[in-house]
């Protein structure tokens, strides 16, 4: 039996929480360097697919990392089932968190439902495609609240 994936647990002050989903170690690493030097603070989840595991927000729509979160940054890959559970979750437990989705363009063609209400980042992400999509999310109306 597949064991949960314990949430990540935000221990930070500084600034505005960004949760990062990514399996890809060095992704993660590379995401954290650049929104902390721009001042956010973050915590990381390797997703389902990063430890076999089943994510607790699908199981139980409980998760401390969104919970906490000012804005998600959601760079599983959309192919995996898992994932697309995951996001679906997010959209559905946490429907006023801003979701940021790192995803190539033909899957959002194929999947426009999956995607709706995201910023949408086509791969490769860039530093100033990902801090540009944080301002917008941050600044919509629904992360206002």
């Amino acid at each position: 039996m597949k064991q949960n994936i314990e949430p990540p647990v935000w221990t930070g002050t500084a600034g505005r929480r960004v949760l990062i989903e990514a399996s890809d170690w060095a992704q993660q690493e590379t995401l954290t360097r650049i929104l902390r030097r721009a001042g956010y603070d973050t915590v990381a989840c390797d997703g389902p697919e990063g430890k076999n595991s089943r994510c607790r927000l699908v199981v139980n729509g409980e998760c401390r990392g969104c919970s906490g979160a000012d804005v998600v940054v959601h760079a599983l890959r959309h192919s995996d089932p898992r994932n697309r559970d995951v996001l679906l979750a997010i959209q559905a437990h946490y429907p006023d968190l801003p979701l940021i989705v790192e995803v190539p363009g033909p899957r959002v063609e194929r999947y426009p439902d999956d995607f709706a209400g995201c910023v949408v980042i086509p791969q490769p992400m860039t530093s100033e495609l990902l801090l540009a999509a944080i301002s917008e999310a941050l600044t919509r109306p629904e992360a206002e609240s």
